[in-house]
């Protein structure tokens, strides 16, 4: 019995003893891994920012197939979310919710891991030296008042960091395979788009920026015409719906909104139609300035797209929202809406 006692109380003094020393273990953990992208910042940061292009790079996506995956919130910026459920022995079930967006240098997220608290996670971008840019990804967390969880700290790097070295080569790969283009300061809204009922004329033009504006004007004139022998009135921004832009030219739709269908059928061999645009989800962008600046704001948009995981639903479209008649060019504003999915 003797030495069951002593066996007894060495345990009890072990136990006090490791107690004692967790307690004086940090209860903040911070994890963090580094890595040099070939990409724009602005490209980095749209894969970050937002949970639609995460599948594309999560270190976690491949561990559980059957992960159920729930987004609320807008797509991308403070509030986006999103929610999944797993396999406990891998993925688990938690919330991840962006709470600070600074385009192109900063997103901070909230997780919450179901039954083992929250944490705080970021990812710092910023123009590297040799070009590129450097990436740091930081989990902080609390590991509680208790000593169990402090303890579990001292292995929270060496568990966690291997993931986030794994993110990061995915984060890598996925954003050097994209466009090169620069669209950091590129203003992206993302609307529900109305139809509108058009009177409009099929065009096409040469790539060139005069002969696609003296397209347009004849085109505009004609589909005047056919308003006024239809007693119809504009109704908004002359619009030009771009069904083709490529090597061999450009082809358009001359478009003016109207406010009403013409009370008669429109006859068959009419060059000008009337008809409703696309209703639906879109990404719009105000551009202000000559229209020669518009390949470049659309190579921009094309670069966003692809980053955010945006694929495109339809035919874009052109609002000349000033008349370039009596506005400087410099002053001109567009509005450039690609409908996606």
């Amino acid at each position: 019995m003797a030495i069951l006692k002593k066996l007894l109380l060495a345990v009890a003094l072990l136990i006090v003893v490791l107690v004692a020393i967790g307690m004086l273990l940090p209860r903040k953990v911070h994890v963090e891994r580094k890595v040099t992208i070939g990409a724009p910042q602005g490209t980095v940061f749209a894969l970050v920012d937002g949970f639609r292009p995460f599948p594309k790079w999560s270190p976690w996506q491949q561990l559980d197939p059957n992960m159920k995956v729930t987004l609320e919130g807008p797509d991308f910026g403070v509030g986006a979310k999103q929610s999944w459920t797993g396999d406990p022995k891998t993925v688990g079930t938690g919330t991840q919710e962006v709470i600070e967006a600074k385009a192109p240098e900063l997103v901070v997220w909230k997780l919450d891991f179901a039954g083992q608290g929250p944490a705080e996670g970021r990812m710092t971008l910023s123009q590297a030296a040799a070009g590129g840019t450097d990436v740091v990804w930081g989990l902080d967390c609390d590991m509680g008042a208790g000593p169990i969880g402090r303890y579990f700290g001292l292995v929270m790097d060496k568990m966690i960091g291997k993931d986030f070295e794994k993110g990061l080569a995915n984060l890598k790969g996925v954003a050097e395979a994209l466009p090169k283009t620069d669209f950091a300061d590129l203003a992206v809204e993302k609307i529900e788009a109305k139809p509108v009922t058009v009177a409009y004329l099929e065009t096409q033009s040469s790539k060139d920026m005069a002969e696609i504006a003296k397209a347009i004007g004849a085109s505009y004139m004609q589909v005047g015409k056919f308003m006024k022998a239809n007693g119809l009135n504009i109704a908004g921004a002359p619009m030009t719906i771009n069904t083709k832009y490529d090597d061999t030219g450009y082809l358009f739709d001359a478009a003016i909104p109207v406010d009403k269908m013409p009370e008669r059928d429109v006859a068959a061999d009419s060059p000008v139609k009337v008809k409703k645009t696309y209703a639906g989800k879109a990404l719009k962008v105000v551009m202000k300035g000559p229209y020669s600046g518009m390949p470049a704001a659309y190579d921009k948009l094309h670069a966003f797209m692809a980053a955010r995981g945006y694929e495109s639903a339809g035919s874009p479209w052109d609002e000349y929202v000033t008349d370039p008649g009596t506005t400087p060019p410099a002053e001109l504003v567009t509005n450039i809406v690609q409908p996606v999915k």
